[in-house]
């Protein structure tokens, strides 16, 4: 072969294997890139699943999840079930239901529940009871001013209930919400009530006790039971903290 031909020969040789590199090199990264996902957590297994009236809501909704890292996960299909106080995400390649790894959130948000656009859950550090150490839950925000409105959605168990279908006759578990909320304060105190009644106010906001006792002769039922009684009562706290 001419000397010449072969050298060329070599030469269109080395250029497209170059070229095959890059492109393969490309497509990988390409890959890595577009497969690359914000969250983490353990596939969760679906015959766990508690009562469905646990969950927040019952449908997938959209949602922002702000991380730990200060990183967003935007428009994930996501799910909260207040017993067992986890996030699930339902993952869009596999259509999988993952339990997202608490750790790394920080809060997320429903972008739409029904019409709503301010439904917001944050994580905070609570002591539940006495014989353990402190731990996070997740909350939503209600009100957020001098003084903010948390609320745990919290459930308990409340026995088992008799059902019969066409395959026969079984047994489910019934549980029941118990909302737990949380007052934070100015001074950075967070204050958990359980029953807005003045026994457990007066306690609570002892340096406020006074106020609340003009407040509770002021009121219209001298009560607090009602969502919009515990906004009220929430908003005339953020006036006469300074």
């Amino acid at each position: 072969m001419n000397p010449k031909i072969l050298i060329i020969t070599l030469i269109l040789l080395v250029i497209g294997s170059r070229i095959c590199f890059c492109q393969t090199n490309s497509r990988n990264t390409s890959n890595a890139i577009s497969s690359e996902s914000l969250l983490s957590g353990e596939l969760f297994d679906q015959s766990l699943t508690p009562d469905l009236a646990t969950y927040f809501t019952a449908d997938w909704l959209a949602g922002d999840i702000q991380l730990t890292n200060g990183r967003i996960a935007r428009t994930e299909k996501i799910k909260y079930n207040g017993l067992l106080d986890e996030l699930f995400w339902n993952e869009p390649l596999s259509n999988q239901i993952i339990k997202l790894d608490r750790e790394s959130i920080l809060q997320f948000h429903f972008l739409n529940f029904h019409g709503d656009t301010s439904i917001r859950f944050r994580k905070i550090r609570v002591r539940q009871d006495l014989f353990t150490d402190s731990g996070e839950i997740f909350v939503q925000q209600i009100k957020k001013g001098k003084v903010t409105l948390l609320i745990s959605h919290s459930f308990y168990f409340a026995g088992k209930e008799t059902f019969r279908t066409d395959k026969g006759i079984f047994l489910k578990d019934i549980y029941k919400e118990e909302p737990v909320y949380y007052l934070s304060l100015p001074d950075n105190r967070l204050v958990e009530i359980r029953r807005f009644s003045r026994k457990n106010l007066y306690t609570s906001l002892s340096v406020k006790k006074d106020l609340l006792k003009q407040y509770f002769r002021e009121s219209s039922s001298g009560k607090i039971r009602t969502s919009q009684e515990i906004l009220d009562f929430v908003q005339f706290l953020s006036s006469v903290y300074d």
